[in-house]
């Protein structure tokens, strides 16, 4: 099963929370043992699963990727390509293995701008 989540960014640079719409897909697909893919086609945004973060934190990656890239010319891009356009997940029944204080992140490093993230579950 194939789905795509529309994200709508208000800011240059945020994360948005997208576990729950994860979750939704991967139920309403009806797998209960297999694997997600998730996939961002958008060169200045990413995915990633990673810990929870505090509102004040997201999305804290900026000094890390500064020290990678310093270039101010297109680091949209870079940022986007060193955070990942794919995850992948192993469902285990009927839910998305995630670790106790994991979650899914949209990053937007481009916007404001409409974004997809497309959710494949299969077995």
């Amino acid at each position: 099963m194939l789905k795509k989540i529309r994200v709508s960014t208000t800011a240059r640079e945020e994360a948005h929370d997208v576990t729950a719409e994860v979750q939704e897909v991967v139920a309403e697909s009806g797998v209960r043992e297999g694997f997600v893919i998730l996939y961002v086609p958008h060169d200045a945004a990413a995915v990633s699963i990673h810990r929870a973060l505090e509102e004040p934190e997201a999305p804290k990656l900026d000094a890390f990727l500064e020290a990678l890239n310093p270039d101010r010319e297109a680091p949209q891009h870079t940022k986007a390509a060193l955070v990942a356009p794919t995850e992948v997940g192993v469902v285990e029944g009927g839910r998305m293995v995630l670790g106790d204080d994991q979650r899914v992140y949209f990053y937007e490093f481009g916007g404001p701008a409409e974004r997809f993230l497309y959710v494949y579950v299969g077995r």
